[in-house]
């Protein structure tokens, strides 16, 4: 029965009701001892019957009470009075976090200032090894001055409160279960992850789960899975991905979806592993709020007023382009079909009011026939793009196909006869009718008139850089496709094509942003001399942002060259700006902002920049290898391992993968596996230099000296700063400052990344390595 105003629990006068849950009735009391107010949850009347529960209550309660946290709501107290059992707690002033999310969701800064506080509170309570298994926003408390406050840690686990599916998720169902009984469903079954409703035991990475499903509905207003009942309820939790956010609300920033999405991995292995790193991904994204979006950041011009509904997004579409067919038969001609559904993919990219997925996500349906609702629920899409591409003579037909993804059925498709000097023309005029075609059928727009022009204004801005030849374009789709090979023979075969070109159409500008990454490339796997390849690749990014100074591709290149070549970071900085804003989805760019964060120093921005980058391609080599590089640096060996050996699964013969796993084997303590990886690298130079440093620190000083010597003897003009890390491990300074000065004057690439470099460690206390990077342009540290 409730308690009557008036009504003493021991010391405690009751003031009034605060509200009710499965876990009890809530009250504000006066404690008369102390002349202060605090708030008594008086336990159901079955806990005081059970004496196992009402035992285990406790001891749960003198774990909670030990926590001591701004983001957590102090337990003062487990107390009696006659037959009533109730705690006492802090009374918070404020309201219940459900009663604050509007329709729309929250600002994006008052958003993740929540998620934030949650993070943190999470890190506090699991630092303790307490869990909370049952977060939800009916769970927090918002005070007057704007501080969140996590209520009920620890105690939903000896009280199994189950809510209902239904929309208010106000029907509650309170048993009293054994904690370790099986089928026990401890939480509220909307935050529930999957572990959780499967009855397996949950750990830190269950409360992230639940921290995930508030976040998306602090962003959206509503939550990502929903169901009649609770078993439908359950079955999606288990089985549907969430929607992403950017289809609900397109100016989440990427970084903010993917926190979120991480969150909700339906293996508690996919997810974050620790609150810790919630909280540390949150913050990087909250300084990008704050730097690009004061108003956004702030919940408006001037003001640190409290969450208010976020204006109606504008709608975003989303679509795949699937690899085309070569019907010609002719495996020469299959970069022209790639090349071809690749282009248009590029320029369907740049329009705003789409979300195109990655080359790399729907580049691996090619060769395998999968129903289209299969495709769109592994893409995220609705929509998708399919084609066909028939080559004869300087003649190509191309039949396109656009389907939707949910039902198969589809929405238009056309059949185009062309010579391949008007391949150009056609590119725009696919992309425009493709535009148009689903504005019409998605979104209800006329599709002459003003969505018309809409269409053609959009495509035309987004094909800039293209030139005017449509030979031209052909050759530098060929030169693409086989510069992507990544082997030397490739490469040069690449760089002629784009010669070629340029040669009949030198106002091709992304031929020559396109060139300048080849020629970052030479240089970078010593093909090239290092000064001849840079400057090559300096003189095409300049040309291409000359020709079209709001070309992405030309300001991410030059990013490259400033980073690797200049070290001029400030330079740097401001191209990768420039190029994610214009191309905010881009994986090349995310992964060169990646790098230059991870060089500077900053891991964690680093870390989200290339997993944003394996969003969008989730198959890429190359941001894997960039991930594990980067979880390196941060000791984080058994996450390097992992995105080391993903990278050798999707390239078993990319350059340095191996050697710089062997160093983590190693570094981990794994010494007879560590050799063995090393001696399977396939570039001489990183073989060697991987089996200079694992033989001294196995103290085998022969074969260390040996693979030094050959090192040097060999490899001396490209790579002095890996000499450099050989002689720092084995102690010998000045020998590494040698080679570092030689590694200066030589540019080595292999030197932007010596401030983050675990192997100059031993180097850092020796007052010449503070000299050195601050001639690097890295500070004094």
């Amino acid at each position: 029965m409730p308690i009557a105003t008036g009504t003493w629990l021991g010391p405690y006068e009751i003031l009034a009701p605060l509200g009710a849950g499965g876990m009890g009735e809530v009250y504000r009391a006066r404690d008369s001892r102390l002349g202060r107010d605090v708030a008594i949850k008086v336990l159901p009347e079955h806990l005081t019957r059970d004496a196992d529960l009402l035992a285990r209550l406790g001891r749960e309660a003198r774990a909670v009470a030990v926590l001591n946290h701004p983001n957590i709501v102090t337990l003062h107290s487990i107390e009696q009075a006659g037959d009533t059992r109730f705690l006492t707690m802090e009374l918070v002033e404020g309201e219940s976090l459900a009663k604050l999310i509007p329709p729309g969701g929250l600002s994006l800064g008052p958003a993740v200032e929540v998620a934030i506080a949650l993070a943190e509170a999470l890190a506090a309570a699991h630092q303790k090894q307490i869990l909370h298994r049952d977060l939800k926003p009916g769970n927090v408390m918002l005070t007057e001055d704007g501080r969140v406050k996590v209520l009920d840690f620890g105690l939903a686990k000896s009280v199994a409160s189950v809510v209902s599916a239904e929309p208010d998720a106000t029907r509650t169902v309170t048993a009293a279960t054994s904690l370790t009984g099986a089928g026990t469903l401890v939480g509220t079954v909307p935050y529930m992850a999957p572990e959780q409703l499967c009855g397996r035991a949950a750990d830190v990475r269950t409360d992230l789960f639940a921290l995930g499903v508030v976040m998306y509905e602090l962003l959206t207003g509503r939550r990502p899975f929903g169901g009649e009942s609770v078993a439908e309820l359950s079955t999606s939790i288990l089985r549907d991905p969430p929607p992403p956010l950017i289809g609900v609300r397109p100016e989440v920033p990427d970084a903010l979806e993917h926190v979120v999405r991480r969150c909700l991995e339906k293996e508690p292995a996919g997810r974050f592993q620790s609150a810790w790193e919630v909280r540390d991904a949150l913050r990087q994204i909250r300084r990008r709020l704050e730097r690009h979006d004061p108003d956004q950041a702030n919940g408006g011009p001037g003001t640190h007023a409290p969450p208010t509904a976020a204006a109606p997004p504008a709608p975003r579409l989303a679509i795949a382009v699937l690899p085309f067919a070569n019907m010609t038969g002719d495996e020469e001609n299959e970069y022209f079909a790639d090349g071809l559904a690749e282009e248009l993919l590029n320029v369907l990219a740049k329009i705003r009011t789409l979300r195109v997925a990655a080359r790399s996500s729907s580049f691996q349906f090619k060769g395998h026939h999968q129903a289209a609702e299969v495709i769109g629920r592994k893409l995220n899409v609705s929509t998708l793009l399919e084609g066909s591409v028939r080559k004869f003579g300087r003649h190509v037909r191309i039949a396109v196909h656009l389907v939707n993804a949910v039902d198969g059925y589809h929405l238009w498709s056309e059949t185009y006869d062309r010579t391949l000097e008007d391949i150009l023309a056609l590119q725009g005029e696919i992309a425009q009718s493709v535009v148009m075609k689903l504005r019409a059928t998605l979104m209800a727009e006329e599709p002459e008139g003003a969505t018309g022009r809409t269409a053609r204004a959009e495509v035309a801005e987004a094909g800039k850089g293209r030139g005017a030849s449509g030979e031209a374009h052909r050759l530098y789709v060929q030169g693409r496709y086989f510069i992507d090979r990544r082997t030397r023979p490739d490469s040069e075969k690449g760089m002629g094509y784009l010669r070629e070109a340029l040669e009949i159409d030198p106002g091709h500008a992304l031929a020559w942003a396109e060139l300048s990454r080849a020629h970052s490339n030479a240089a970078g796997h010593g093909w090239v001399p290092v000064a001849e390849g840079y400057v090559g690749a300096r003189e095409a990014a300049e040309r291409a942002l000359a020709l079209e100074p709001g070309l992405a591709e030309g300001h991410a290149s030059l990013a490259w060259v400033r980073i690797t070549y200049d070290w001029d970071w400030t330079g740097a900085e401001g191209s990768i700006l420039r190029a994610l804003e214009l191309a905010p989805g881009s994986p090349w760019a995310l992964r060169v902002a990646g790098v230059m964060a991870q060089n500077v120093g900053r891991l964690e921005e680093a870390m989200d920049c290339y997993r944003r980058a394996l969003e969008q391609d989730p198959l890429s080599s190359s941001a894997y290898q960039n991930l594990g590089s980067c979880y390196r640096a941060a000791d984080r060996l058994a996450d390097a391992e992992a995105a080391f050996r993903k990278a050798l699964e999707l390239a078993p013969q990319r350059v340095g993968t191996r050697a710089s796993l062997a160093l983590v084997l190693f570094a981990q303590g794994r010494g007879r596996e560590a050799p063995a990886e090393a001696e399977r690298e396939p570039h001489e130079a990183f073989r060697l230099w991987a089996l200079a440093v694992i033989h001294h620190g196995s103290g085998r000083r022969v074969p260390s000296n040996e693979a030094l010597r050959a090192l040097i003897a060999k490899h001396s003009a490209d790579s002095a700063a890996q000499i450099a890390t050989v002689h720092a491990v084995r102690d010998e300074h000045d020998a590494a400052f040698e080679w570092l000065e030689r590694a200066y004057a030589q540019r080595d690439g292999g030197l932007a990344k010596a401030k983050c470099e675990p192997l100059f460690r031993a180097l850092h206390g020796d007052p010449r390595w503070r000299a050195f990077m601050g001639r690097m342009g890295f500070g004094t540290g």
